[in-house]
């Protein structure tokens, strides 16, 4: 199986500082007992254990990727994150121990039912734990400019990622976590993707859901 997402020279310092994946590891504070769901070959969990000193479980379904991750990370646990079996195989690879944080970038977006995914988030959460969740903006200046021209063409990576299940805007990404029992404690915006960084970033003071390229949202259970 060919790997699709990995990153072996991940150093999100040296990111400019409105970078998604850059805000997401930096939300994550030192010494927590970290869930990576979807973590691919491991590259964001491996950056936790040596520059934080987590303690990083991952969960991936796609093989290739779970058995790098394997070398890399605390633990691993192969299998879908929407199904009840995996949740049921994290709490015992973990002796039902709880989670500091539950970090879940490009994710959501591919699950058939991401308010699922967040109900069944909550079991594996501690009382005060947070859940970091990112996902792109459909409502970016270039996916509109493509619907203006008549094109909802899907790609390998981007917004328009062809795996991808779900869209969400701003209040629709905000209103998933609502829906689900979460109290949102951040939002945070990336507008240097998608092009023209110093351009959107600058423009998005006016019209964020235009210039948004992601979004992050760090959220605790009510």
């Amino acid at each position: 199986m060919k790997v699709k997402y990995n990153n072996p020279d991940f150093r999100p310092e040296n990111y400019d500082l409105h970078n998604i994946d850059r805000m997401a590891m930096e939300f994550v504070e030192d010494n927590l007992k970290v869930l990576d769901v979807g973590c691919a070959t491991g590259f964001m969990g491996e950056y936790l254990i040596k520059k934080k000193k987590c303690q990083v479980y991952g969960v991936e379904e796609r093989g290739a990727e779970a058995d790098i991750a394997s070398k890399k990370l605390t633990g691993i646990i192969v299998g879908d994150i929407e199904n009840e079996k995996t949740i049921i195989d994290i709490k015992k690879k973990t002796n039902n121990k709880l989670f500091d944080a539950i970090l879940a970038t490009s994710v959501i977006e591919h699950l058939k039912f991401p308010e699922k995914f967040l109900l069944n988030a909550r079991q594996l959460l501690k009382t005060h734990a947070k859940i970091i969740v990112t996902t792109p903006n459909i409502a970016h200046w270039s996916t509109r400019i493509e619907l203006l021209k008549g094109n909802f063409d899907y790609e390998d990576y981007g917004i328009m990622d062809r795996t991808h299940l779900h869209f969400f805007t701003p209040k629709t990404f905000k209103n998933l976590f609502i829906k689900s029992g979460y109290k949102i404690i951040n939002y945070s915006i990336d507008d240097v993707g998608g092009g023209y960084p110093k351009i959107s970033q600058f423009l998005s003071r006016f019209f964020p859901s235009l210039f948004t390229y992601q979004m992050l949202i760090i959220a605790q259970k009510k």
